[in-house]
């Protein structure tokens, strides 16, 4: 019986550490995009923004130095705020295979929330990382919302300051109770952006 409650603990600790090792990982791979973004001025965003991106889960960035080990701890730390942002995302629709955005190379875009599909034009400084979108037609009368647009691994991140993430859910019905939860959250840090996360 010992010897099962010690092979039962070494196997969930191994388990812990290999996904421990897993978010280091993605982090490492995160920051390295981050990183080539930096160096090209957000040329590696422009080339690959275009067509049509699927939501997988909350998007975050949170304030880092230039150097790449900031980076990379930030972006660990991300893994817990985004699990508990998702929870929240849910009760306005916001959920995987649920949400999209397709960004054509003519400066159009479309955007899907559940049952809510808008679009307009949108355009990309590449310096800056800015990413306006201009609601044109559909239910979200959301006119000119300012975001930011960022690849990280393989993935796009389209964020927003906390106000215009507010103005976005909100549009999407979000009770103000959930609006104050992740207000409270995110409060607590200095610089942070806050969206979505989408895959091809």
């Amino acid at each position: 019986m010992k010897r099962l409650l010690i092979f039962a603990f070494v196997a969930m600790m191994m388990g812990t550490a290999e996904v421990q090792a897993q978010n280091w990982l993605d982090a490492l791979k995160n920051a390295a995009t981050t990183a080539v973004d930096k160096v090209t001025g957000g040329k590696l965003t422009a080339a690959t923004i275009y067509g049509t991106w699927k939501y997988s889960q909350p998007g975050i960035k949170l304030s880092s130095s230039e150097n790449a080990l900031s980076d990379i701890a930030a972006s660990a730390a991300t893994t817990s705020i985004q699990q508990k942002m998702a929870t929240y995302y849910e009760k306005v629709g916001i959920k995987a295979g649920a949400c999209s955005f397709t960004f054509n190379e003519d400066g159009t875009f479309t955007s899907t929330f559940g049952q809510r599909t808008s679009g307009g034009t949108f355009t990309f400084n590449a310096e800056t990382n800015q990413l306006v979108l201009k609601y044109e037609t559909g239910l979200l009368k959301l006119g000119a919302i300012n975001a930011y647009a960022y690849m990280t691994g393989g993935d796009l991140q389209i964020l927003f300051p906390m106000d215009n993430l507010l103005k976005v859910l909100t549009s999407l019905g979000s009770a103000s109770g959930t609006l104050a939860t992740i207000t409270t959250l995110l409060k607590s840090y200095d610089s942070v952006k806050v969206g979505f996360e989408f895959s091809k």
